[in-house]
């Protein structure tokens, strides 16, 4: 009962900890205003703020092409489609991010501030959650695809695996694709992102990424500009938890952090839930109290059964009765 209390101590106090690194990265770098625009492009994305489709599911039947020039339907990304081959237990969310590859500044920077957050994350790809970025520029190739994807696998630490090739584990669950401008649109409609050409030449748009539950359902969106590494880290482990559904915690503690955390839509982030913390730890207080005192009764009973017994004599000592003959 101690250690479980001590845990228990332990964890509110990460969570408290967490929490108020949250609350100073979304005071210090984030404007919920902007839904998710990073803060330099802001005047040049007016109007194109992302529609929140929470619960909507992606087009199952669009396809596009991957890095290495396969066509795959958007279905095949998720663990539980309706209908599709049994998972085998798993039970992957999927971070998905609409970004161009030869975008100068935003969708890079999108794409760095992700993969950095991946390296601070206790998750893994593939193992516990799968990526898959979409560029929605329709003259994009495979071939550049591939050459983007190859440079983020290579600085992953557990990108490369034995004599310097590409783990597949995660090269296999982390897509860069590429599509036609109608599947591109479909995709973007169905979760509220927009983009616009710009007189440039380039694209106009916003920087949001959206977590998918392994059913195809669109589940939370966050900016990648919160906060820094390890809050933005931070808050990706939370919607992958939530996205999950708890089936990738890897704790008792992850699920009560999980639990201690919601997604405050005012602030664009998981805050850390005061009230929640107060009642897990008011259950766990009466579930101590409640095992001392049977403790207690447990041990005063059986004190009282030792000294109701009744004192037991030794065996004679010498000779038995003598019988006459």
């Amino acid at each position: 009962m101690r250690k479980l209390l001590a845990h228990m101590s332990l964890m509110t106090i990460l969570a408290i900890n967490a929490g108020s690194a949250v609350a100073q990265g979304i005071r210090s770098g984030y404007d919920p205003e902007k839904q998710g625009v990073a803060p330099a492009t802001a005047a040049m994305t007016a109007g194109l703020d992302t529609d929140q489709k929470i619960g909507a599911f992606v087009p199952m039947e669009l396809r596009f092409t991957s890095a290495e020039g396969k066509e795959v339907r958007v279905g095949e990304l998720f663990d539980l489609e309706k209908g599709a081959a049994k998972s085998g237990g798993k039970h992957r969310p999927v971070l998905v991010a609409l970004v161009y590859y030869d975008c100068p500044v935003v969708c890079s920077a999108t794409m760095d501030r992700l993969a950095a957050a991946f390296r601070r994350l206790d998750y893994k790809i593939g193992q516990d959650f799968k990526v898959a970025y979409f560029s929605f520029d329709s003259s994009e190739t495979a071939a550049r695809a591939k050459e983007v994807k190859e440079g983020y696998l290579v600085g992953h630490p557990d990108g490369l695996g034995d004599g310097g090739k590409f783990n597949p584990l995660i090269a296999e669950n982390w897509n860069f694709f590429v599509g036609k401008a109608a599947a591109n649109r479909e995709l973007a409609n169905a979760l509220g992102f927009k983009y616009r050409a710009a007189d440039n030449g380039q694209f106009a748009h916003s920087s949001v990424f959206m977590i998918l539950t392994p059913e195809g359902r669109v589940a939370r969106y966050l900016s990648p500009f919160l906060g820094d590494e390890k809050q933005l880290a931070e808050q990706m482990k939370l919607a992958l938890l939530e996205a999950s559904d708890g089936k990738i915690a890897k704790g008792v503690s992850e699920l009560m952090m999980s639990w201690c955390f919601m997604y405050d839509p005012r602030a664009g982030a998981y805050t850390l839930q005061a009230i929640r913390v107060m009642k897990i730890g008011g259950i766990f207080s009466i579930i101590a109290v409640g095992s001392l005192i049977a403790g207690m009764m447990l041990f005063e009973r059986s004190k009282r059964k030792r000294l109701a017994l009744p004192e037991t004599l030794p065996p004679s000592q010498g000779g038995g009765v003598s019988v006459a003959s």
